[in-house]
């Protein structure tokens, strides 16, 4: 019987580092671990950040909220 893996969760916290987002995306969900889930949280950016997320669609789960900093 084979016991199913662990979920693993990488969280990406992001604020207006639309220039280095893909590269975090894309290695969170290129890691080799099977069962994982990549959310990124977006903290009110002001550049490119939401459409970035916006265009992982359904590869990632978006948590987009209102600046509240640190």
């Amino acid at each position: 019987m084979n016991t199913p893996l662990p979920l693993a969760s990488i969280l990406i916290n992001n604020y207006n580092y639309g220039r280095s987002l893909p590269k975090a995306i894309n290695s969170a969900l290129n890691q080799t671990y099977p069962n994982t889930e990549v959310i990124v949280v977006d903290d009110g950016s002001t550049d490119n950040s939401r459409e970035i997320i916006a265009d992982y669609g359904n590869k990632i789960i978006p948590v987009l909220k209102e600046n509240g900093g640190q």
